[in-house]
């Protein structure tokens, strides 16, 4: 086994009511198509799919060629899922990335996303509907960026409660602010943009919207 491979299994959250042979629900999914999704329709070959697959960025492709290579997987499919998940009143849809099938027949839903989006607060909306629809359906889920850091990694990552009240009257003061901006405060206090992430995360004080940390009012 590769240590990439080895990398991905080690993300992959599982459940105490984890399902196998599931392969008639994942020969059952066809692809969502692009307008209804509104997405880009790049396409890729892969040896695991039986069809060209979409992906819709550099990391997903990425991920993509590094799953079509791992053994424990025995086919691959995207954007064939739908979960709904509701950031308002109005209900909206929610299409995962990725769906795998894996050689003892459980199913693996993934979602590919930079580490900062990650604390946006739709995609969180997005990700507890992601985890609650593998919970009830006792499927494997895990949420990555392109070099396999995980939300898990994100909610495991430390930051002491002074530091986080410091940054909250930081953001506070400028009202909004890029990472960009940050840039001074992490020096100061020796944080990294993860680190970032994870007080936005712990925090209702904070929101990430738009590629700005903001101050929530409310």
């Amino acid at each position: 086994m590769t240590k990439t491979e080895k990398l991905i299994k080690s993300k992959i959250i599982y459940f105490n009511e984890l399902k196998t042979g599931c392969s008639s629900f994942f020969n059952k999914l066809k692809e969502i198509p692009s307008d209804d999704r509104f997405k880009t329709g790049k396409r890729l070959k892969l040896n695991k799919s039986d069809i060209e697959v979409s992906y819709d960025s550099p990391y997903e492709k990425k991920i993509l060629e590094d799953l079509d290579k791992c053994d424990f997987i025995k086919k691959i499919k995207t954007q064939s899922l739908v979960i709904d998940y509701s950031p308002n009143i109005k209900k909206r849809k929610y299409f995962p990335d990725i769906e795998l099938l894996l050689n003892d027949d459980r199913v693996v839903i993934i979602e590919v996303k930079p580490f900062k989006e990650m604390v946006n607060k739709h995609n969180l909306m997005k990700h507890k509907a992601l985890e609650d629809y593998c919970k009830e359906k006792g499927f494997g889920f895990a949420i990555l960026d392109q070099d396999y850091y995980s939300f898990e990694d994100l909610k495991n990552e430390k930051v002491s409660l002074l530091i986080q009240m410091k940054f909250i009257r930081f953001v506070k003061s400028k009202g909004e602010v890029s990472f960009e901006e940050c840039n001074e405060f992490k020096d100061k206090y020796n944080l990294t943009d993860y680190q970032i992430c994870k007080i936005i995360l712990n925090n209702k004080k904070l929101i990430y919207q738009q590629k700005l940390i903001k101050y929530n009012k409310v």
